[in-house]
Parts: structure tokens; sequence; C-alpha cells
């Protein structure tokens, strides 16, 4: 069995298509940077996390695409079609990564699996009293680490910038200058809102949930003007729900309009060595690429109904350039490619995008995973409001204003990639967790304290099932991983053979197009190789694979959806003496479950002259394949915080939802992360995903046309608490209401309850049952410390 790595695996960083952080990052295996060949490719990524519903449902009642008078639920149900049309047609995100990557993450891992960050103060110890005083603050005098972001505003000809009305969006200003998106990106003291309200800026959100560890700089150039209408960039293919036409190429755009500012001096922009590439032990240098690079585009985004451009807008993103990609004028201080300076990775935001959608993007750029159900697949994930990494982007009384804080997790991530102040607390094991029980002392979520930032509590390994073999007690498995090409061959003898025949039972689950699984011959002694066809294998790959795998197809790709029978005629190589080789090769990204190979026989003139059911010693030389029982195992944990309506949290308490401000409760936020799943795709495993809160309050909470709410309504509140949860009462004018009058007071988890919300799947979570129980014991006055028991 293999043991998978904690926290994050490479295999869940590629998936989801992430940027990184530190030491990590996503550029491709790097030659000197080229012209801009792939940044006219056509298509794009889509981020559905930061799609703003309520808008999205208005442009569709306009467009007639859902009727005036739909219910919310008939409104999400067609809403969500259409995104999953959206997701269906957009650009697989396929970052290659680079030699050394590897190494990095599992570094990370390494880091992830000794728990969290030890703290001073209480974060170790226990609560020694039942009265909880307010919380203290911890004065951090670390390092501090602060990044450049180049942000590059351009407009189109055919829509410049300012052209937004009021009725488009709901961050609507007269003129959108430079100084608004240098306070709003950068600002010391926050922004100006269009109401004169002072609003937090990316810069003081990323210093606060650092703990003063992490701080972002730069200036805003521009306003550039496109080559092209706005249609070209962001037009949909295929219409009218394909994904956004070319936006690598205004990307581009605005570089080389960039390069050619006199104003603007690129190479301040390449301060950070992603990858070590000198191998001096030292990022602090430049590397010859920019680290950060944000483009603002004219327009409202299309996530937000794209206003007057609509399908034409463009939907706000993280991606790369195809390629590294050389800015025309641009210079770097690193000698790494002669001066030149290259360009990879961006973020797309609108022109009214609110400092969570750049908040969020911006921590894609960071590493982070989306944690939202990112194919729509169900109604919704057990995460919603609880993260700026999910639905959280949106809250706030303007939409998109007051983004709370990330996830624990997240955070999580981000301490053990780079170090720094991010997240520190106590880490217990499950199995030393006795009835006396621990007390511990949790800060509110937006403070750093003296006490637990947050708790960790390590589960035994789960133990997981892949397959079960076709017979006896094991297979050949050809494993996983990124650039993988797992082999077992054998030498078979058909020198007096007129007739011959390979039989094997196969079952896999491989990334269709992308990863395959062959059965090979060699008659040369293992020099050249031919991969055998059956009415199973296809030569068909995606135009983007990888070359290695092109030359060796056909093979099997997708699922076999079970164990299937091949049985492939190799008479063409009677009289000879040969090899037989099965093999595995994946990309650098996206690793399923893999090939599976069992019963392995080979008849000559209908004799058996070779057998192996991986029940004794290999018949195979293994190389990278396994004798395996179809099982593994792999870490999750619970990491219990304590969040509050202060700070940045402010906003879970203002939550725009129609004509009513839904609020999320104060209180004790247990999540539950099980690395088995790299996903939290609810519509395809309801109550199971690799991130998850646990409701408190199973109550489920209905529309008024009898209709469960969507998992947004549901998780509200979600904290275990010593005060009642709170009331909700949503309203769409003229249209349904929902009402939560059902308040308790809930202040125990215990893994033994049902909290898989049986009235709204989506929002459960199945959780394993050690006897465990987190009971609020006390809580500070004001709210910002709470003491937990953790027992059995």
């Amino acid at each position: 069995m293999k043991k998978k790595q904690a926290i994050i695996s490479s295999t869940l960083a590629c998936i989801l298509g992430l940027g990184t952080f530190g030491a990590v990052t996503t550029t491709p295996t790097v030659t000197a940077p080229v012209k801009a060949s792939a940044a006219t490719e056509v298509g794009s990524p889509i981020d559905l996390g930061i799609a703003n519903e309520d808008r999205l449902i208005e442009k569709l009642k306009e467009e007639g695409k859902i009727p005036k008078n739909a219910s919310p639920a008939e409104a999400e149900k067609k809403l969500k079609k259409f995104l999953q049309a959206k997701a269906k047609n957009a650009k697989k995100t396929k970052d290659k990564l680079p030699k050394g990557l590897d190494a990095n993450l599992k570094k990370e891992s390494d880091n992830a699996n000794k728990g969290l960050k030890k703290g001073k103060g209480n974060k170790l110890g226990q609560a020694k009293k039942n009265e909880v005083d307010t919380v203290k603050k911890e004065t951090y005098s670390g390092d501090v680490r602060s990044d450049k972001v180049l942000v590059l505003a351009i407009e189109f000809p055919d829509y410049p910038k300012s052209s937004i009305t009021k009725e488009e969006t709901d961050f609507w200003y007269e003129n959108y200058t430079h100084d608004h998106y240098q306070d709003m990106i950068f600002g010391e003291n926050g922004y100006t809102g269009p109401n004169g309200e002072n609003l937090v800026s990316m810069k003081q959100y990323y210093e606060k949930q650092s703990g003063g560890s992490y701080t972002v700089d730069g200036t805003v150039a521009g306003w550039y003007t496109a080559d092209h209408p706005a249609a070209y960039y962001g037009g949909n293919i295929p219409s009218p729900d394909g994904s956004d036409a070319r936006p690598r190429e205004l990307v581009y755009e605005a570089l080389t309009k960039a390069g050619a500012d006199p104003e603007v001096d690129l190479s301040e922009y390449d301060v950070w060595d992603r990858d070590d590439y000198d191998g001096d032990g030292v990022y602090n240098e430049p590397d010859g690429i920019i680290d950060h690079l944000m483009v603002v585009h004219a327009g409202v985004g299309e996530e937000a109904g794209g206003g007057s451009l609509g399908g034409d807008a463009i939907w706000s993103h993280r991606w790369n350039l195809g390629q590294l990609v050389a800015v025309p004028g641009g210079k770097s201080d690193s000698d790494r490619f002669g001066g030149l300076l290259g360009a990879y990775d961006y973020t797309v935001e609108p022109e009214d995008g609110a400092a969570g959608v750049f908040i969020h993007e911006y921590g894609h750029d960071l590493g982070l995973p989306d944690e939202y159900d990112t194919i729509y697949s169900g109604a919704g994930e057990a995460v919603s409001y609880w993260s700026v990494m999910a639905s959280g982007s949106w809250a706030g009384d303007i939409p998109g204003t007051e983004p709370p804080g990330m996830s624990p997790y997240a955070r999580e991530m981000l301490q053990n990639m780079h170090g720094g102040n991010w997240l520190s607390g106590a880490t217990l094991k499950a199995d030393e967790i006795t009835s006396e029980g621990t007390n511990v002392l949790i800060d509110e979520a937006i403070t750093k304290g003296v006490n637990n930032d947050a708790v960790r509590i390590d589960l035994p390994d789960k133990l997981n099932v892949l397959n079960t073999p076709r017979t006896g007690e094991f297979e050949y498995y050809g494993g996983k991983g990124d650039e993988a090409d797992h082999k077992m061959f054998t030498s078979i003898d058909l020198s007096d053979a007129t007739t011959a025949t390979l039989e094997f039972d196969a079952w896999y689950n491989i990334e269709k197009y992308w990863d395959y699984a062959m059965v090979q011959v060699s008659t040369d002694g293992g020099k050249t190789w031919e991969s055998l066809a059956s009415e199973n294998t296809t030569s068909q790959l995606d135009p983007n694979g990888y070359p290695a795998i092109s030359e060796n197809l056909p093979g099997y790709t997708g699922s076999s959806n079970g164990w299937i029978h091949e049985s492939l005629d190799i008479s063409n190589y009677a009289g000879q003496e040969i090899q037989v080789q099965f093999r595995s090769m994946t990309d650098w990204a996206t690793n399923l479950d893999g090939f599976f190979a069992d019963n392995i026989t080979v008849r000559a003139d209908d004799k058996e002259i070779f057998n192996d059911g991986a029940e004794t010693e290999p018949n195979f030389t293994l190389d990278g394949f396994k004798k395996h029982d179809g099982t593994y195992t792999t870490n999750h944990y619970y990491l219990l915080e304590w969040r509050s309506h202060n700070g940045v949290d402010e906003g879970l308490a203002h939550i725009r939802r129609g004509a009513s401000l839904m609020s999320y409760d104060e209180g004790l936020v247990v999540w539950y992360v099980d690395e088995s799943y790299d996903n939290n795709w609810t519509g395809e495993h309801p109550g199971e995903g690799f991130l998850g809160v646990v409701d408190a309050d199973q109550h489920t909470n209905y529309w008024s046309d009898k209709t469960a709410g969507s998992t947004s309504y549901q998780l509200h509140d979600a904290a275990f608490s010593l005060d009642k949860t709170e009331k909700m009462s949503i309203t769409y004018p003229d249209l349904y209401n929902m009402k939560d009058n059902f308040t308790k007071r809930i202040p125990l988890f215990d893994d033994s309850a049902d909290y898989s919300n049986p009235g709204q799947i989506d929002a459960g979570r199945n959780i394993p049952e050690y006897g465990l129980k987190f009971r609020v014991a006390g809580q500070s006055n004001d709210g910002t410390v709470g003491n937990i028991l953790i027992y059995r």
C-alpha cells in the first residue's frame, strides 16, 4: 500500500491547476523565453468560484434563459446547468511543472505531517480556568516577505474604461482611476468604496491573514488600449456557453505595451527566484521571470453577468501564457536569459472587481486551491462563505467588498510552503485523547493572539479501496504520479509456436486522452516496443498531450468501468523470443486511480506457457509496477478554529442575498480534511470531499416553495457555541423567501452524530467515528476566544 503525503499531494496541486508560493511554482521546464505563439491559442479556463450568482441569474433572466418568475431553487438549477456547460467547454489547465517542484511539495507535505507550527503562550498548553479572557494580541518579530505585483490595466477600442453603468454593477464608480486600483490592491489604509466607506485592501488582507509575515507592493500601469474589440478576447468559444476566446493574447498585449512604457520598469517585478534555478539556496533574488502579474480589463467580468458586453466579457481566472514568453522591451537583473525578462502565469480581473475577486485570484497565485465544487455538480459544498477560496470572495453588503478570512487549511498550506506567521497551534493525535480530555484556548481567526490560531486533531490513517483484485489477494498496479513511466516486463519464448494469445484482466481509471496504459511487445531485447491494439484501446491524444505518450500509442485511457478481460492475438510474433511489457504513462498533472492487471497468461498453440496472477513471486521484472492489494491509506484530520465578526471576518455578518443580509454565526468551526479526495464535487460524492465544515445545526432550511436551499444557506449556523444559533430571513422581492426560526444552543461536536444533512446532502459531511467529542466549555465575554474541551 502506498501512503499519500499530508495536506496537498502533487496530484492535488496539479488537478486544481494551482499557482504556488515561496519555492513552489508552476512555471514550465525553463528554457529561454520565446515569442508568444502559445499566447494566441484560443480558449481559456474558468474559475466558477468567483461567480456572482445573483448577477448571473439576473443576466440569464434578461436573456430568457431563466423565467422571470422562477423560484430561487429553480433559478439556481438553471444557473447550475449554465455553469456546468461553461466548465465543460473551458480550456483545461495543465501547467507543466519544473524539475525540483516535487521536492518542494514533498517538503511542504513533510512539514504538514508534523502538525501545526508550534506557537508561544498557551498554543501547546491547556486552559487552566473556566473563565476565558479576551484575546491578547501577540507581536510578530520575524521576517516579513514582500512580493511585488505588476498590475496592468487595459481597455478596448470599442469599450473604453469607465463605460460601466450603475445598473450593471454593485461596485460602481464614475471613474475607475489609477488611484482606485492602487488603493484597493496596495493601500496601506484601505480604499474608498462607492458610498465613501473605508474598505479593506488586498494588501491589508494578506498582512492580516499572514500575521504580519507577508505583504504585497506594486504600481498600477495603463490604461493601455487593446488592439482588437472586446469580443475578440472575451467572446465565447464555442458560442454561447464556451470559454473566453483569447485572454492570453490580451495579457501579452498588455505586457508588450508596458514594455514600451517609459514609466514602467519591469525589472522591478522580478525579485523572487521561484525554483532556486541556480541552486544557491537563495530565493530572494531575480530569476528572469515576472513574479506576479495582474491584468485588469475594462468592463464587468462575465462571472458577474458581463454588463453590456454579456458573453463577450472576460471571466476572471488565473492561467498562464502557454509557455515562458519573452516580454518585448523587458529587462531582468538576472543573467539567466542574458538579461531577457520572461512572463508565464497571470491573473485577470474586471474593471469593477472588488477586493474579494482580486484576493481570491491572487490566492491561486500563491498556491491555494479552490475550495468550492469546481464543476457545480451539486447544490454547493460544505465551505461556501466560510472561506475566501470558496464563496467568501463575494461577501459584503456590497458583494465582494468584505471577503472573510481563509480556511485554516489554506493558511496551513501557506505556513508549510513558506513559513512566517500564517498559522500556529496545537496538534493532538486521536489515539492519545482520553476521557478526561484536554482543554485548549483558540483565539478568533482574524487575531494573532497568545493562544492557538487553530487546533489540529490527527486521525488514524484512512484505508481506501481502489478496487478488488480480479482473483486472489493481489494484482499488479501501474501506480500514479506526475510524468510517470512505470513498467513491468518479462521474456516469452514463442520460438516453436505458430499461434499465440496474450490474455489478462484489466481495471483502469485514467485521465482520458491525457494519460495512458499500454501493453507492448519487443523483438529486439527491449530496445524498441510496439503497442498492441484491441477494441478497448485508442490512439487519440489531447492536442496538448505529452509527446512521449503519443509515441507509445495505442493504449488504454478513460475508465474500464470495472474489470474487463482482454485477449490479444500475438501470433505475428510466433517463431521468436519476445518481451512483453505492461506500461503506465502520465503527463505532468492530474492523476486518477491508474491501471491494474491480473491473471496474465500466454498460450502458444493452445498450450499455456506463462501464467502470473500476482499471488506468488513475480514472473515480471517490476520497474515502477507493484504487487498491490487494491487499497491505500491517506491522511485525514480535523482543524478547529474560532470565528467572530471582527476584522475581515466582519464579512461573515454581511452576506448580500437578494434584498437581505445573511449572517454566518460566530463560534467554533470544525473543518474535516480528507486527503483521499482532491475535489469537493459533492454532486458526485455527497458528504465527501477534500475539505468541508461540519454543520452544527442539521436543521434543513427551505424556500417558501418547499425546496431545500443550497449549501450557502444551510451553513449559516454551522458554528458550535454556547450561544443560540441566529435566526435567518432571506427575501427576494415579489418572489420567494426563506426563514430559519430554529434556534438552539449547540456547544458539542460528537463524531457519533449524523452530520450528513439528509435534507440537503451537499451541505453534509460524512465523518468517521472514533469516539471524539469537542465541547465549547467557555468563551470570552466579547466572543474573541473559545475554550474547547477535546475528549472521548
